[in-house]
């Protein structure tokens, strides 16, 4: 396999992804985007300006490519490197900088992966880095084994509404017991917050309608029976349209603040620390 690397000059995180690959001995060839490769990366993010993430703060490095594959970030590349696409459902762009690395979704692979993406976080801590993990509550398999292996520094839970309505919501069968599982671990890593976000859920008449404050009281509560606390670090998020590919759901215009507050009134009779996330 011969990969080409697309870094930025003094990027750390280029630095680690150039070192595994010497470790495993797979040949790449580096292009700078501040220098030497200044032009080749231009014409490469030209063609393949789609499947790039471009932040804030600008397009995150490294990006790796075989000429088929393009990964980005370093946690994403990494999984590559070690184990091609079988990881990919586990690893995203991350947004975070420094020595934080995010873009990590517990939830979103297979759990005979499990070595595998323990492998990647292992060499990932390795390097110094901190990692924050996302779940919504599935696989507390490899949750258990990211907890017991020291392998997360703050996680965060997605609780997507009561337990009633994760099959319909997840659009997927759902194990309850799994999710009731993930509470009980995720109170013990360093840092932790779970959160819920006001979502549109197509109802049995097939029309969309927000998720409701009576709905997420039960969440709270859920949240209260599975960790044993009603004081658990526990935020209301906006919905945002363009987080969801579903186009009946863009159609959907954001809560406007003042009515969230009856959905923190609800939640707060199970979580007293109960916040609107700020955006």
């Amino acid at each position: 396999m011969k990969i080409t690397i697309y870094t930025a000059t003094g990027c750390t995180r280029c630095k680690i992804v150039k070192n595994l690959m010497e470790e495993k001995n797979i040949s790449y060839e580096e292009k700078d985007m501040k220098i030497e490769g200044k032009e080749e990366f231009h014409a490469f993010y030209k063609t393949n300006r789609s499947v790039i993430y471009r932040g804030s703060e600008g397009i995150e490095f490294p990006i790796i490519t075989d000429g088929v594959a393009i990964r980005q970030g370093i946690a994403a590349s990494i999984a590559y490197l070690c184990s091609g696409e079988k990881l990919d459902e586990f690893f995203s762009v991350g947004t975070l900088h420094k020595e934080w690395v995010d873009g990590i979704h517990i939830s979103g692979g297979q759990t005979e992966r499990t070595d595998e993406f323990l492998e990647v976080l292992n060499y990932l801590k390795g390097k110094n880095m901190k990692l924050q993990i996302y779940t919504n509550g599935k696989n507390s398999y490899v949750l258990e084994h990211v907890l017991n292996n020291g392998l997360a520094d703050v996680v965060i839970m997605e609780v997507v509404g009561p337990p009633e309505l994760y099959n319909k919501i997840l659009g997927e069968e759902i194990d309850i017991y799994d999710i009731k599982k993930s509470f009980s671990l995720i109170t013990q890593f360093p840092k932790f917050k779970i959160y819920t976000s006001i979502i549109p859920i197509k109802r049995e008449d097939g029309q969309f309608s927000y998720l409701t404050p009576l709905e997420l009281g039960e969440t709270a509560k859920f949240i209260n029976e599975g960790t044993g606390s009603n004081k658990i670090p526990y935020f209301i998020k906006k919905f945002k349209p363009k987080d969801s590919q579903n186009k009946d759901l863009k159609s959907f215009e954001s809560l406007a603040a003042n009515q969230l507050f009856s959905y923190r009134t609800k939640a707060r009779a199970y979580q007293v620390f109960t916040e609107i996330e700020k955006e």
